[in-house]
């Protein structure tokens, strides 16, 4: 009999072991039915007002890009340039808007002796709107047509957008869910390029490099941007707050034969 207790104690601590281990299931979360800001505002803890102001500079003042992005970012542009599809040229703008990278004659990255490319300085015309990765971003503006984008939890009411080289598009974000949100849209080169950071507790906490930025997002808050896009290739949007993205708050902006599998 005790051998018997031994041995179904042995397969039991097995099991346990191995369903801790292996069969961890997809990460999840229940949002609450209401917002806490419905409470919050009775009480006067709230504004009425949800666009509340956000100072940018806060937050990247404290937070700093790893400096391991950057050789992750190399390895991404290089593996997706070997993609059906993709070209070299498409990978040629930093996510950050830093100087294209140079091409050998072949189309193949130029590379100094210690490995690292070599970039191409270009010089902007005085009083011209930056733009980067592809995209040109702003407040307001002419648009060709709008698109209305709400955000739940966990998706967006539209997760694969696809867009043509030329168009300007007005964007309306809405925050429909529960929570607070924040919304960004980054090169699918620099979002390859982050993905070891899940491996590290810390890794929403860390800056990113991304086309655009908005991170503070309440129930009911709302922003609209216009968007040009000057290249053909492929964007991800998101929610980067600690497991959104996981749960399902990632889609993609693509122009056509660009798009990838989600």
């Amino acid at each position: 009999m005790i051998r018997l207790f031994v041995l179904v104690g042995i397969v039991g601590g097995l099991l346990i072991a191995y369903l801790a281990t292996f069969a961890v299931g997809p990460i999840s979360q229940l949002p609450p039915p209401e917002s806490l800001l419905t409470g919050f505002r009775a009480e006067g803890f709230v504004p009425k007002s949800v666009n509340l102001a956000e100072d940018d500079s806060v937050e990247h003042d404290i937070f700093e890009v790893p400096e391991e992005d950057a050789r992750q970012l190399k390895m991404a542009q290089a593996a997706m340039s070997d993609m059906p599809g993709m070209k070299m040229e498409d990978m040629k703008t930093e996510s950050n808007g830093a100087p294209k990278m140079k091409l050998n004659p072949d189309g193949t990255m130029k590379t100094n002796p210690d490995g690292s490319m070599v970039m191409e300085e270009e010089e902007k015309p005085h009083g011209e709107d930056e733009a980067a990765g592809g995209l040109k971003i702003a407040e307001d503006g002419d648009f060709d047509r709008e698109i209305d984008l709400k955000m739940t939890e966990w998706k967006y009411s539209k997760m694969n957008i696809e867009v043509k080289k030329g168009e300007r598009i007005r964007f309306n974000l809405i925050n429909d869910g529960e929570i607070l949100h924040e919304f960004m849209i980054m090169e699918m080169s620099a979002m390859r390029a982050i993905r070891y950071r899940v491996n590290r507790a810390d890794w929403s906490l860390l800056e990113h490099e991304a086309l655009l930025e908005k991170s503070l997002m309440l129930p009911g808050g709302e922003f609209s941007f216009v968007m040009e896009v000057q290249e053909e290739g492929v964007w991800m949007f998101m929610c980067m707050l600690p497991y959104h993205m996981e749960m399902g708050m990632m889609g993609q902006i693509a122009t056509a034969g660009n798009a990838m599998e989600m």
